[in-house]
């Protein structure tokens, strides 16, 4: 029941968007009704997470309410971030639209690097971290992939969220800082993830495994997808401004998908995934799902004894060495074990009544989320490596700490610059 529900989550979500510019109660209702349904479901790992997340959040809120009776302090915890778990489940629809074929051949060598490192970008800037699964599984033998592999990917996934607007960081950052608008973002995140990229290709070129690398030859079919799907929302976003980037990335990948299924297969086939998607795919977006409520009831609860207590924990002015520490601070706490989910959620909650200029504050969340899941081991990418392909904590670490202490000053740059 849970893939439906949360389905109708989503279609309730859109449909109040477009008509009134606001989100559902009825929204908000159906998603904690897929959480607590999917609750039990929960790997031991993500049980203790959420829950080390929920209980203080919780009693935050206890406490708030204490102090200041006051019941709109709820009123986050019934949205239930809707439009950012809208945006999770839309965008789950297009693993539908995506195979990659087995190669004959291996691009091998600096070269497979380079392609590997380009095509997995691309691809996971759209449908996520399937991209990188769907790679690792061309590229494994005896289920597992090389330290030089893993690094490859870890690195083409999380520089996406620099500046994808399919990325979780992005619609987390349009949350966060709201205000803060896409077109003005991207000239500056979008030069930072081509310079991560080349500082990552700089880098892993000299790894003592190059010369045995065996990587994903790029191809053209594999990058029309999200080469198209990205065109289209910028035009879109363009042409109809008033829709949020948010709503645009979830309309038009469930539409994309719908178009696809029905070009490439009989109306009953076509049918028959898109259904099976909802009642089997959706379900097994649990994990991500749980934790952005999780996160929801920390920052409510973070928001509420603020109000309540009338504390006041931003700075005098958000600027740019504010960021600066804000980013370092972000990125610190990931090695500890905080998903940037949740110190984006918080950070935004905490920074967004001193900030003059909201997409400073969007640019400094979108780098924190970026550095943060290369870096930390807790992160759920590097989870995967870690459990399923046989890639060792330390060895992902050992990489990227130089990569970090590299690319913050870089970082520290782009915000002085804005």
């Amino acid at each position: 029941m849970s893939g439906p529900i949360l389905f109708f989550a989503l279609l309730s979500t859109i449909f109040s968007q477009l008509s009134s510019g606001a989100t559902t109660p009825l929204a908000g209702i159906a998603i904690w009704t897929y959480f607590l349904l999917n609750l039990a479901s929960l790997n031991r790992r993500q049980r203790v997470q959420n829950i080390a997340i929920l209980l203080p959040g919780f009693a935050l809120i206890a406490y708030a309410l204490s102090k200041t009776p006051n019941l709109t302090l709820l009123t986050p915890l019934l949205n239930a971030n809707q439009l950012m778990i809208t945006l999770l489940a839309a965008i789950s629809f297009l693993q539908l639209t995506t195979q990659l074929r087995r190669q004959q051949t291996s691009s091998e060598g600096q070269r497979g690097l380079k392609q590997t490192l380009l095509s997995t970008h691309l691809m996971a800037s759209v449908i996520n971290v399937s991209a990188m699964v769907l790679v690792a599984e061309r590229l494994k033998q005896e289920n597992r992939l090389s330290p030089l592999q893993g690094l490859t990917l870890l690195r083409a996934f999380s520089i996406c969220a620099f500046w994808s607007p399919f990325f979780a960081a992005m619609g987390v950052t349009l949350i966060s800082a709201p205000g803060s608008e896409l077109v003005k973002l991207l000239p500056y995140t979008l030069p930072l993830g081509l310079i991560a990229l080349l500082v990552s290709y700089l880098q892993l070129s000299r790894h003592q495994e190059i010369g045995d690398f065996r990587g994903y030859p790029i191809s053209l079919e594999n990058l029309k997808l999200p080469l198209g799907l990205a065109t289209a929302v910028l035009t879109t976003h363009f042409l109809l401004p008033d829709i949020s980037v948010i709503m645009l990335v979830s309309i038009l990948s469930i539409l994309l998908v719908i178009a696809l299924l029905l070009l490439r297969n009989p109306l009953t086939t076509a049918a028959t995934k898109f259904t099976g998607h909802i009642t089997e795919g959706l379900p097994n977006t649990r994990g991500e799902i749980a934790l952005f409520i999780s996160s929801t009831v920390l920052a409510t609860g973070t928001t509420a004894i603020q109000s309540a207590l009338q504390l006041d924990l931003a700075p005098t002015e958000f600027d740019s060495i504010a960021a600066a520490i804000t980013l370092t601070l972000l990125v610190t706490l990931s090695l500890i074990g905080v998903h940037p989910v949740t110190s984006n959620l918080v950070a935004g909650a905490t920074l967004m009544p001193a900030t003059s200029d909201p997409n400073l504050l969007a640019i400094t969340l979108l780098m924190a989320w970026s550095m943060s899941s290369t870096l930390s081991p807790l992160a759920g990418n590097q989870i995967i490596l870690q459990g399923r392909y046989g890639i060792r904590a330390r060895d992902l670490l050992r990489s990227n700490l130089p990569y970090t202490l590299m690319m913050l000053p870089v970082c520290y740059l782009v915000l002085w610059i804005y």
